[in-house]
């Protein structure tokens, strides 16, 4: 009596598999770790921003309550509006300022002052956003 051998495929099949899910969930685990760094590392400046921006901020209204009370008596005049404003530069980063700018307020008005100006601004011109996508070109 012939015995016909046995081919079995199901041990090589079950290798395979297991092994592309082994390779899925490396690759997966992988990306999940870089895309958590990027997040990390933009919180971080964004943190960074925000305490800049809120200690200028502090230090603007420092301003404003320094020099509310020399515009208590001081009354509004259109023409003369420039020559009455107070204005000061606030530090946020190398390229960025806050710029505070205030005025006396009209006389209708119940306040002593009016914010003519709570901007940031970049000063640098020859910053340079790189704001191009890694495409390839043909």
């Amino acid at each position: 009596m012939k015995r016909n051998p046995v081919y079995s495929t199901h041990i090589g099949a079950a290798s395979v598999l297991l092994i592309f899910l082994v390779l899925s969930l490396i690759s997966f685990a992988a990306l999940t770790l870089v895309n958590s760094r990027a997040d990390y590392v933009l919180s971080q400046k964004m943190q960074e921003r925000s305490i800049a921006y809120y200690r200028a901020c502090h230090e603007a209204n420092g301003f404003i309550a320094e020099h509310e009370p020399a515009l208590r008596n001081v009354s509004f005049d259109e023409e003369k509006a420039d020559e009455k404003l107070i204005e000061k530069s606030f530090t946020l980063s190398e390229f960025q300022t806050l710029d505070v700018a205030i005025t006396p307020a009209h006389e209708d008005d119940d306040s002593t002052y009016r914010i003519a100006q709570w901007k940031v601004v970049t000063h640098d011109e020859n910053l340079i956003l790189d704001e191009t996508l890694p495409v390839l070109k043909r």
